[in-house]
């Protein structure tokens, strides 16, 4: 595929000039977080409704891009098809036509594109709608602090001591941080541990790339990530993978895979489900299709199958099936899957399973101990650098957010009841304390995911955006227009 000859972040900077906020503090819906779904959600609600107002709080000096789209490296490639990552549900292809305007004109919707190439289109389409609707966007790049609600309205307390009012509330705010808690014992490496993947920047990781050796705690799309930045930056010596199960993501096959049609009812217990899902694979593989066609043929209905689970059983499914439903399930792109594996197979990866028992400092090198899953017997790890990618935290009551604070200490919201995110209503608004649904607070993207599970994708956020904005217009699900892709030369 040929690329165009252009500087990727160059680009960004055209597209996406600094939008300066409006004098007023009031607003319709004030949305706190500026990534992919703070963004979205704007822009729809902007075309929607002529009469709305919006304003974005986030202290990024750069929106729509989030940590995943705000990488500089072009081998950070997206997770999914292009032809899957509209952000539009009612117009599917829109991706892969503004890609083949603005990146390259040979894109189809099979290939996997550059992440960053898909930040400049989220901003894309919120500057778009910006022009189209000048003085009803405010993009405020600050904290917010708390949220307040007297006299039916609501107050969005900056962390400068400002404030925003608004008749609704969403909060966008994305993934959390790793939690370095889960790792007792690794405060005794000091600096040499990385408590956050995303923390450091690239300057950091050209240090880490005099080292022999490298240990990344967990095994995940994150730990993926931080492999190809390093291989990027010319590390050449060994990295340590270090997981509780030593999974890896798989990697998608060349293509789409043709999905299977479930008929039947979902049992409502996992060893059931467990069974028919394997039986599934079973019939696919008959037909010379593999795992992954049963797989993705579940997105569709897996909010369906989550919520309809038991307490219980879900608990079943985070402790004993979650590891290897995760590396089935958000795979890695093709080229991605192949570099990894090959990395595996000559020694440039080298992956261990167990638990982490503790930690302490040998020279120049730290020495991290871990029981090892398989035999039980403690084994050690040298390494000149520890880095954490366990993944983002779920548990809202244990993230480092004054806003968090907050919201939980005047009892406006509530962990749901697997800490996996914000207790939430089936439209999104979120639940406070007493088990109220809360008339002018919602909550979107990964904070729903203890009701959806799968809550962390486009293709499920998309969707989840287009029903809220219908509900904060008072509108019809269905868009009233389609979004053009526009020209990056526009920008």
């Amino acid at each position: 595929m040929s690329i165009k000859l252009m500087d990727i972040l160059g680009q960004t900077a055209r597209m996406a000039p600094e939008l300066r906020p409006r004098q007023s503090s009031q607003c319709s819906v004030a949305i706190i977080g500026g990534g992919f779904s703070g963004c979205m959600l704007a822009a729809q609600l902007l075309r929607r409704d002529p009469s709305s107002s919006v304003t974005l709080v986030d202290p990024a000096p750069v929106v729509g891009l989030g940590v995943a789209y705000a990488t500089t490296y072009a081998s950070h490639l997206l997770n999914v098809p292009a032809g899957n990552m509209s952000a539009l549900p009612d117009d599917p292809e829109h991706f892969v036509r503004w890609a083949q305007l603005n990146y390259d004109s040979e894109v189809e919707a099979e290939d996997f594109l550059p992440r960053r190439v898909y930040g400049q289109y989220i901003q894309s389409i919120l500057r778009e709608e910006e022009r189209r609707s000048p003085y009803r966007l405010q993009i405020i790049r600050e904290e917010a602090a708390s949220v307040v609600q007297r006299d039916g309205t609501a107050r969005v307390i900056l962390a400068g001591g400002q404030s925003i009012t608004a008749d609704k509330v969403v909060l966008a705010l994305g993934n959390f941080p790793a939690g370095s808690h889960r790792l007792s014992g690794m405060s005794s490496a000091g600096a040499s541990f990385i408590s956050h993947a995303w923390t450091f920047n690239a300057f950091e990781l050209q240090e880490i790339s005099n080292k022999e050796s490298v240990l990344l705690i967990g095994s995940g799309l994150t730990a993926v990530d931080l492999v190809i930045a390093l291989r990027a930056h010319e590390f050449t010596g060994t990295i340590h993978i270090l997981s509780r199960h030593g999974l890896l993501p798989k990697g998608h096959t060349d293509g789409n895979t043709v999905c299977a049609a479930w008929e039947n009812e979902f049992p409502r217990s996992m060893r059931d489900l467990l069974r028919l899902v394997r039986e599934q694979i079973e019939i696919e593989q008959r037909h010379g299709r593999d795992w992954r066609s049963v797989i993705d043929s579940l997105r569709p209905c897996t909010s369906q199958i989550w919520q309809s689970l038991p307490i219980a059983e879900r608990r079943r499914f985070l402790r004993h099936v979650r590891a290897y439903w995760d590396v089935h399930r958000h795979r890695i792109a093709p080229v991605i899957s192949a570099q990894i594996d090959s990395e595996v197979a000559g020694g440039g990866i080298q992956l261990h399973s167990g638990r982490v028992t503790g930690c302490g400092e040998e020279r120049d090198a730290v020495v991290v101990s871990y029981r090892d899953r398989k035999t039980g017997e403690t084994r050690k790890i040298c390494s000149g650098r520890v880095i954490n990618c366990t993944g983002p935290e779920t548990d809202c009551r244990k993230v480092a957010s004054p806003l968090l604070h907050n919201l939980l200490g005047q009892g406006l919201v509530r962990p749901d009841p697997l800490f996996l995110g914000f207790d939430v209503a089936e439209d999104g608004a979120l639940i406070d304390s007493s088990g109220l649904k809360s008339n002018f607070l919602y909550a979107i993207g990964p904070l729903l995911k203890g009701r959806h599970w799968e809550s962390i994708a486009v293709p499920e956020i998309r969707v989840q955006i287009a029903e809220l904005a219908a509900k904060l217009t008072d509108s019809n699900p269905k868009m009233p227009e389609i979004f053009e892709p526009a020209d990056a030369s526009l920008f």
